[in-house]
Order: C-alpha cells, then structure tokens, then sequence
C-alpha cells in the first residue's frame, strides 16, 4: 500500500477529484438551469393564495396570458417595465410560463379566469409554431409536459385552440381583451419561422376583428424597426436552441445582461431569436401601456356621461 503515498498517485488522486467536481459543478448548473427554464413560475403568476388579496385590494388588476416571452426569465420583461411605468395602484398578474403552448394555456385556464381582472392580454403561439418547425422540438415538449405525446401542432389547432381561449375569456370573464401579435422569431423575417409567424398574427388579427377586441400590433412594430435598421444575419433560426442555452449560462452564471448579450450576437430585439431585449420588451410594454391607458380614459369619459344623464 506503500504507493498510496507516492507523488505520482497523489497527483493522479488530485486531479480525479478536480475532474469529478468540476463535473459535478457542470451537472449541478446544467439541472439548475433547466429547473428555472422549464418549472420557474414568474413572482406574480395566478396561484390561487393571491386571489382573496388581489379582489381586497383596490389596484387594477391586469393579467397577462402567454409563454417565456411574457415570463420574463429568458430575457428581459415587459411586465416589470409595465409595473414601473404604471406604479402601486397597478396589480400584473404575470400568466407566462415558460414552454406553454396554446393547448397548455387552455389547461390553465380556468385558475387565469378566477382572477377576475379589469384587462386581459394573450400573447401566446410561439412555441406552437417552433413545435411544427423541429421535430426536437416538438419532442421536447412532450418529454416536460407540456403536451401529450403524439400531439403535432399545426395552424388548424392554433387556430381551434386559441378561438377556444378567446371563448372562454370573454364569456367567463368581464375584462377588456387585447390580442397581440406575435413578436418577431429572429431578426431574418424572410425565415420560415418569421413567415408562419405572419400567417398566426393574421389570424389572431381577423380574430380581434371579428371579435370586437382590441389587436395591439407588437409583430408589425419589431418588423418595421428591423427594416428601418437592418444588420446582417449571424445567426439564423436553425442556431435559436444552441443559442437559448448558451445565453441562459452567459446571464445567469457570469451575470452579462440580455442585452450585452443581443449586442454580441448582432441581434437588436430578441437575444437568441425569441427572448426579448429591453428594445422588444419596450415596444411590447408600449402597445400594452396605450390599451390600457385608452381603456381607461374611455371608461372615466363614459362614467362622467353616465353621472351627467343622472343627475343633470
């Protein structure tokens, strides 16, 4: 056993145990990372023990429905920007969860309607089109959940699934709706990505229409800042998984912001082709901030007529 305290067995013992932890470390980080990507609920998400609090209190309540983008954990977050902008007397509850898809959101639905809130925004069907574009993808959704296998997403059931949404929030609830467009899948609009991305938006635009609710045009706003100032592509929507990871690990272990991020990778809007800078979650949080400020003013200006029918 002499050769138990040899320098070379020391050395060899050393660097085995350097090896094992440094992959211990990579492991620890990779699980949580994935913890936060695909199980984190954002602060103000609609659990239950925030509804008696939220109908006590006398904030507006604003929910906001959709996926990663409205989460706000992947990039920057226009629900914080909106809780800055609009103050205390202004409740978000922050409906977004990572990796939904429009079948997940109708899944949810009924603890989103127990809120009750005065406004409601949807900005989901993202992660609908990225199921039809990877089959990886698509994979990767079954394998956490989200939805059940042999489930393909396509244009027909985003378009029965989220009808179905809009139903349900306008007959369950009393809110004021605004459907988004949305926002732009990478900075090449001529991808495949961004070219379906304008068939759902169309979609979810006639809907509005129809509908009689309000249609805040994100998709059409990112699309004419990128042609106003175009860069050339360095990274298409083929590289947005290696992407999304390699970003994931830039921010949130060596702490570089989404938007130093964006800047290396030459991207303006969205870090990885998806996630928002704080330039795209600015242009989302401005098209939410003149619908709810319009819905205000229009509701002051019809409760004054109504106090003047009144009582003259």
């Amino acid at each position: 056993m002499e050769y138990l305290y040899t320098p070379f067995y020391q050395e060899i013992m050393l660097r085995f145990t350097i090896i094992s932890l440094f992959i211990l470390i990579v492991l620890f980080t990779y699980w949580k990372l994935r913890v936060k990507a695909v199980k984190h609920f954002p602060r103000n998400y609609p659990h239950k023990h925030l509804h008696p609090f939220t109908r006590v209190s006398r904030q507006t309540i604003v929910t906001c429905i959709g996926d990663s983008i409205t989460h706000g954990n992947m990039g920057v977050s226009f629900i914080e920007l909106l809780e800055k902008w609009f103050g205390p007397s202004w409740f978000f509850f922050n409906a977004g969860v990572n990796a939904r898809l429009t079948y997940t959101v109708l899944d949810h639905l009924d603890e989103i309607i127990a809120t009750q809130p005065a406004y409601i925004t949807l900005l989901i069907g993202t992660n609908d089109i990225n199921a039809s574009l990877s089959e990886t993808t698509l994979r990767t959704y079954w394998d956490i959940g989200r939805i059940p296998k042999d489930t393909r997403p396509s244009f027909e059931t985003f378009k029965a699934n989220y009808t179905r949404i809009v139903e349900r929030l306008t007959q369950e609830t009393i809110a004021d709706i605004a459907l988004i467009s949305l926002p732009v899948m990478g900075e090449d609009l001529t991808s495949k990505a961004n070219e379906r991305a304008d068939q759902y938006s169309t979609f979810i635009k006639n809907l509005a229409r129809t509908r009689g609710l309000t249609y805040l045009p994100v998709r059409e706003r990112m699309k004419a800042f990128l042609e106003r100032n175009p860069k050339p592509i360095r990274h298409g929507f083929q590289k947005t998984e290696s992407l999304m990871k390699v970003n994931m690990v830039r921010h949130h272990l060596l702490g570089q912001s989404w938007d130093k991020i964006a800047m290396l990778n030459g991207h303006d809007l969205v870090h990885d082709n998806l996630h928002l800078t704080t330039r795209g979650a600015a242009i989302v949080a401005t098209e939410m901030e003149a619908f709810l400020k319009n819905k205000v003013r229009v509701g002051a200006s019809a409760l004054s007529s109504k106090v003047t029918r009144t009582f003259g």
